[in-house]
């Protein structure tokens, strides 16, 4: 992919200011991220939201901004950010575990109080959606994983019935299914990407046997392009695809895991170079090499892996019943003054619009 002279500017203005942590994330993939970025600002609604599957979809596209240590609250459109829009949604997101895990996070990400976010505690209605007769979360496996991702996140409490069950969803192969079948044949590399982020979140350790039979697993789905599939067989064929491939990068680096290492190489190929591969001079990505397009979906997911960020992207801590600070609180490992990630946010928004304009 060619160098965007604009984006150049962009990486410039944010190394100049921003802290190591987020300037040197992710090296030579970072110019890649900040494209895909650039292309997802020009496909901001007028309600502030994104394009995708329902207001989920706007979460990922939190994610992606915030993976690139942007700030969603200054992606406007029409007055509107994604973190309005979400807020206006935020009783429809909270009615299950997963959307409301989702929300969570993207509310941590923004440095909102997700006990009043849009006027509803999403705190509280996510602990209220677990079942301690099963240490459950939701009805199915990915929604029980963002709820254990979204509580990590806030500082509350994993109940230990809940990683009982997440262990015991594990499938003989070693993966973990969508709807959290066991049985053979039914895992799915999302989900199995979900729950190792899930489990690590949890506080159980990378060398444990749950979490490396997963790896073992993750290795038979892996294609000769270094990407993988949503599963092997699969209704949608076996070929590498953008946003399978962009979860297991999240859940290899949860796991210490180096996704260009020798481990995760096949015929000089890796995950991240799967990605890159699927990336268009637009900045977007397809979703599968075979089915062109700009696919607005598998470009949030794939900034974020390309950032290498596993969740959760942003860290606080609520305890019931206090209230977070009005302002939040910075990421994980960040000590960023207020004035200077308002003014990192301000110079990376400035520099994707202009780019975005300069395409049109």
């Amino acid at each position: 992919m060619r160098t965007h002279r604009v984006l150049l500017v962009a990486v410039l203005l944010v190394a100049a200011i921003a802290p190591a942590g987020i300037a040197g994330a992710a090296g030579p993939y970072r110019d890649a991220a900040l494209g895909a970025l650039a292309w997802v600002a020009t496909q901001q609604l007028p309600d502030g939201s994104f394009p995708g599957f329902g207001a989920g979809s706007t979460a990922d596209a939190v994610f992606a901004i915030c993976a690139v240590g942007g700030d969603p609250n200054g992606f406007l459109r029409d007055g509107q950010s994604p973190i309005s829009f979400l807020g206006a949604h935020a009783s429809e997101m909270a009615k299950n575990a997963g959307s409301a895990g989702k929300t969570i996070l993207a509310a941590v990400c923004a440095g909102k109080d997700p006990r009043a976010f849009g006027g509803v505690d999403l705190i509280a209605a996510l602990e209220q959606a677990y079942d301690p007769a099963t240490g459950r979360y939701g009805s199915d496996l990915a929604g029980h994983a963002f709820a254990l991702l979204a509580l990590a996140s806030v500082g509350r409490p994993i109940p230990e019935a809940a990683i009982v069950w997440l262990r015991q969803a594990q499938t003989p192969e070693g993966g973990w299914s969508w709807s959290g079948d066991a049985s053979p044949g039914s895992a799915d590399t999302n989900s199995t990407a979900l729950a190792i982020q899930a489990l690590v979140e949890a506080g159980v350790p990378s060398g444990d046997a749950s979490i490396q039979r997963a790896l073992a697993y993750l290795h038979t789905q892996q294609n000769d392009d270094g990407g993988f599939p949503y599963q092997k067989p699969s209704p949608w064929g076996t070929d590498t695809d953008a946003n399978s491939t962009a979860y297991v990068v999240q859940a290899l680096v949860a796991a210490g895991e180096d996704p260009e290492g020798p481990a995760w190489t096949r015929q000089g190929k890796t995950p991240l170079s799967a990605l890159l591969s699927l990336q268009l001079p637009s900045g977007a990505l397809q979703w599968q090499a075979a089915v062109p397009g700009e696919n607005a979906l598998a470009t949030y997911q794939a900034i974020v892996a390309l950032m290498l960020r596993p969740f959760p992207l942003a860290r606080t801590v609520v305890s019931a019943p206090a209230l977070l600070p009005k302002t939040g609180l910075p990421e994980r490992g960040s000590a960023m003054p207020a004035w200077v990630g308002g003014g990192v946010a301000v110079l990376l928004g400035l520099a994707l619009r202009w780019y975005a304009r300069t395409r049109h």
